[in-house]
């Protein structure tokens, strides 16, 4: 087998492999073989058809298409190992001649990285204040969670929560798809709705109907409806008052799950807040961070690479439409776009995406920044405390992903630590 390579374009190597008769004869002869125990020949017992025979009811151009699918993997691996090649992904293969098989692979291997002055990026780590309003907002919000509601015989106002059937119309007065329902429960004041819909409600008293006029958002999320005039029919079918628990050691309890002072339950409230404000900020740390090395990173990527990262992002985006239950030809229609489309306007997020990837394993390699086993081990012990406080044994496969999880959530707080 003759095997060459070449520098390619964007962090790829061109290997030509060319094979010799004797070696495509074998091929052609193993491709005969398998193909000699699928096919069915009167006379004879499945699987047990002589060669000869098999050979005459095959296709010569079948067996060949065959026999270079069978001499690909191994050729292919065979001149990796011989020009000492470490690729990234899967190759790009160009049949030249078919028999003997004489074949180009594009190999995608991993590029050389730049990052320009790195060293000098500094992010400030925000300064985390708790206040006795913001402890006092989060216990509203267990007030609200908590509260009970109670049927009233009055005029409907911002707080309470209504049972409601609506339907919308365009300007023309024809009915608009999306725009119905029965019974349909709403809390006046929570924002749930377009805006403008709800403080609509207010003053309404039970049985009563009312017509009004909404213009949608221009930034609507559904595309048909942007800065859209609709005309709603209401009717008030329920109206219930809502009404807060007292804080008091019942109520605490029933939060906090256990016995406490209010000062105690108020204690607990500040140290999670803390605990939420830090995580925030990390996070927010860690787009600036993102943002700057994607920015101050030079590589050439293989293109194999940045299709690879178009697709997982669609697919990506696939998966939590399918999630909220949207049809991924409906969202298409939606957006008024094609997959080609959608292909092509990702294909810069995707050059983004890789880049900021090679970029940071490209800073963990320079600032030799790894993981030990202890500290991994006292990760897994603070979330194993976590599944012992839910009464939960994580299988094997989950205690796998865990440990990776862990693992690169340490080397990227590692990572704002160098910069803060």
């Amino acid at each position: 087998m003759n095997i060459t390579s070449a520098k390619d374009k964007n962090s790829t190597i061109k290997l030509t492999v060319e094979l010799s008769d004797l070696e495509m004869d074998k091929y052609l002869n193993n491709a005969l073989e398998k193909l000699s125990k699928q096919i069915n020949v009167k006379g004879f017992r499945p699987g047990k058809v002589p060669l000869e025979v098999a050979k005459q009811q095959i296709s010569p151009q079948y067996l060949l298409a065959q026999a270079i699918d069978l001499a690909l993997p191994p050729t292919y691996m065979e001149a990796v190992k011989q020009e000492k090649l470490e690729p990234i992904s899967r190759p790009t293969v160009n049949v030249i001649t078919e028999n003997p098989l004489k074949y180009e692979a594009i190999v995608p291997i991993y590029p050389e990285v730049t990052i320009k002055d790195y060293k000098k990026i500094k992010l400030t780590k925000a300064k985390i204040e708790i206040t006795d309003d913001l402890i006092n907002e989060e216990i509203k919000k267990f007030q609200k969670y908590h509260a009970k509601f109670q049927d009233v015989q009055r005029e409907a106002k911002e707080g309470d929560r209504v049972e409601i059937d609506f339907q919308g119309f365009d300007e023309g007065g024809a009915i608009l798809d999306g725009t119905t329902s029965k019974n349909h429960p709403i809390i006046i004041g929570e924002k749930s709705f377009v805006p403008g819909f709800e403080e609509n409600l207010i003053g309404m008293n039970l049985n009563d109907e009312r017509e009004f006029t909404v213009t949608f958002p221009k930034d609507y999320f559904h595309k048909p409806f942007q800065s859209k005039l609709v005309k709603f029919k209401v009717k008030v079918n329920r109206i219930e008052e809502r009404n807060f628990p007292e804080i008091d050691s019942d109520f605490i309890k029933k939060v906090a799950g256990k016995e406490m002072t209010i000062d105690q339950f108020k204690k607990e409230i500040n140290d999670n807040l803390i605990k939420q404000k830090e995580f925030e900020d990390q996070q927010k740390l860690e787009s600036e961070l993102f943002e700057l090395i994607a920015e101050k990173t030079s590589v050439e990527i293989p293109e194999v690479i940045i299709e690879d990262e178009i697709h997982y992002i669609i697919d990506e985006l696939k998966d939590s439409l399918a999630q909220k239950g949207v049809n991924w030809d409906d969202y298409l229609k939606a957006v008024n776009k094609t997959h080609q489309d959608l292909h092509k306007d990702k294909h810069q997020e995707a050059i983004k995406r890789v880049k900021l990837r090679f970029g940071i394993q490209e800073i963990f390699k320079q600032e030799k920044i790894e993981v030990s086993d202890k500290e991994l081990e006292k990760a897994l012990e603070d979330e194993n405390k976590i599944f012992e406080s839910m009464n939960y044994q994580p299988k094997l496969n989950e205690i796998e992903e865990m440990k990776l999880r862990l693992k690169n959530k340490l080397k990227m707080d590692k990572l704002v630590a160098l910069f803060t």
